[in-house]
């Protein structure tokens, strides 16, 4: 018998979410999660456990295995350990945070409990346009966050922030919802409040940052949760664009900031953003880049089928590279750069 189906009758109270296309009972609350239906039987369990005995073995590196189980230590916070697929175990230091405990329940543990199910993990964050989902990936301060705002802001909802959940089939890659919640910058919330605003596809940076001079948090971000660990980071709620059923993955968008160049013009204003379509080899390159924690995928024994599964994941969507100037604040242009080619694309299936 399984551990969910021996121990159902001991969380029957606690109370069940959904998120990654799981269905999961946690003894630990998770408000950042969509609370699910009465009656359903969970895919996932999260339970409070005590796993002091490993805490040695754990600071002298970074993770065990043991069997299916994956373990990992962070300092003042958790020992996590993840089983089979099913199971979240968090053991939490006497003087942790809760919103830290639950920032490496709803990342980490998550990313290797999908990896476990034989769910590919991609990190960056993803918005629906007509009917499919679209991944923007990218390295860290590249704006994949902020341009999924953006496209909140511009009417589109948001499918995934941070971690990207995708089964990929022998027909389709299906991207599963997240949960609907975006971590952003003190930075990136003032520009996008400039850029409603003002109503302009482009400012230079230096104007933006200015807003943050010497002042305080404005009034309207006072209410949101810091994150922990992160510097003028804010847990923003996402519940009224959030799009939460699964959906085919339509493109994967990576994000790089790019030298000014300051002699490309486009109706007397400068090009801050261009774009490189990606073959199947740079879109698989790019997969296998922006990885949610792709290190420990080879000392879980699942290389080969990463690789396999990314493989014929870059087969079936498009890819393109976004160059974008990274003196200038530029998610409205990126927007109006991606919604084109994503149209351009659906004309072009259209006419085959």
């Amino acid at each position: 018998m399984s551990p969910i189906a021996h121990d159902r009758s001991a969380h029957n109270s606690w109370v069940k979410y959904t998120a990654f296309g799981l269905r999961i009972a946690s003894e630990l609350t998770l408000p950042e999660l969509i609370p699910a239906e009465p009656g359903l039987v969970e895919d996932v369990v999260i339970r409070q456990v005590d796993l002091s005995a490993w805490r040695d073995q754990l600071e002298q590196a970074n993770f065990v295995m043991q069997g299916e189980r994956f373990m990992f230590l962070i300092p003042d916070t958790a020992i996590y350990a993840i089983r089979g697929g099913k199971e979240i175990e968090v053991s939490m230091l006497p003087i942790a945070d809760p919103d830290t405990v639950r920032l490496f329940v709803l990342g980490t543990c998550m990313g290797v409990l999908l990896l476990q199910k034989r769910v590919l993990p991609i990190h960056g964050s993803a918005v629906v346009i007509g009917g499919r989902a679209y991944a923007f990936v990218g390295e860290s301060g590249t704006g994949k966050s902020t341009l999924a705002a953006a496209f909140r802001q511009a009417g589109y909802q948001m499918i995934s922030d941070d971690v990207i959940a995708i089964n990929v089939t022998a027909s389709a890659a299906i991207v599963y919802p997240a949960y609907p919640q975006q971590k952003l910058g003190l930075e990136s919330l003032l520009q996008l409040e400039a850029l409603r605003e003002n109503k302009k596809h482009v400012r230079q940076r230096k104007h933006v940052l200015s807003l943050t001079d010497g002042n305080p948090v404005r009034a309207q971000y006072q209410d949101l949760r810091r994150i922990a660990g992160e510097l003028n980071k804010y847990a923003v709620p996402a519940v009224d664009e959030f799009y939460n059923d699964p959906l085919p993955l339509g493109g994967v968008f990576e994000l790089v900031s790019d030298s000014p160049n300051r002699e490309s013009m486009r109706e007397g204003e400068p090009v801050v953003v261009t774009e490189q379509p990606l073959n199947k080899l740079e879109c698989l390159h790019t997969l296998l880049q922006h990885t949610y924690r792709r290190a420990i995928i080879p000392r879980m024994g699942l290389g080969e089928w990463y690789f396999d599964t990314a493989a014929r994941m870059a087969r079936k969507v498009e890819g393109w590279r976004l160059l974008r100037d990274s003196s200038f604040f530029t998610a409205s242009e990126v927007v109006q750069r991606v919604l084109e080619l994503i149209h351009k694309e659906e004309k072009s299936y259209g006419s085959h």
